[in-house]
This record gives C-alpha cells, structure tokens and sequence, in this order.
C-alpha cells in the first residue's frame, strides 16, 4: 500500500490541511487508490520548542510506510528529514483532505524542491 500522509487540523477526509508541518496535530494517512484512512495524532511532538520538522518526520516515517506527505508549510529541517528517507513532499496544499487528495490524483500539486519557510517558521520567537 502506498501511503500519503496529510497534515490535517482534524481526523478524516473532510477535515482542512493544516498549514504547519512540524505543528500539525494531526496527520491523515491514506491509501489514494483505496481512500482508507487512518489518523495519527502529533499531540506528543507538539511539546517540544525545537526541531519539530525533524521529529514530525520521524515519527511519520518510522514503521509507517509513508511515501508521500503533503503540508502547507515545511521548513529546511522537516524537509530534509522526509527527504532523506525517500519520501515525496508536495507544499502550499489548501483545502479539505479530499480536495488535496483529488489534486495530488490528477498531478495537480508539483513536488518540491526545498523548503518554503525559513527555519523556525512555524512558531514565534
């Protein structure tokens, strides 16, 4: 099964992106060929003040089969993390799960290249 994981402010398909890699609460992983889903909660990430990019990624990639992850926003150390363990990462994803979902389908989201916030992006300093 191929697996995409979306960062998400609720559970499910009808659920928004949530623009914020590293600070996501949630993360829904779908198979796209099926539309089975299941949640996982980042609620334990979100405590850390630090290098929350690098342990989100982690914690999608380990024993997950995550190959692809679409966000709004994910900075150097989130993206160097996903990329480094072989996962696709496609940026600036707005709209429901769904809607994503459907774009990311029909090759509508582009790949990126690199980060799109600077490092410590996602929280004030």
């Amino acid at each position: 099964m191929k697996t995409v994981a979306i960062s998400a402010s609720g559970k499910g398909l009808d659920a928004c992106v949530e623009p914020r890699f590293g600070r996501a609460r949630f993360f829904v992983l779908v198979d796209p060929a099926t539309e089975d889903w299941e949640s996982f909660d980042n609620l334990a990430t979100l405590s850390s003040l630090t290098d929350v990019g690098i342990l989100t990624a982690k914690n999608l990639t380990k024993n997950r089969m995550v190959e692809t992850v679409v966000t709004g926003h994910c900075g150097p150390k989130g993206i160097d993390e996903l990329k480094g363990a072989g996962v696709k990462v496609f940026l600036n994803a707005r709209g429901s799960l769904r809607q994503v979902l459907n774009k990311l389908r029909l090759g509508e989201l582009q790949e990126a290249s690199g980060p799109n916030v600077p490092l410590f992006g996602g929280r004030e300093r």
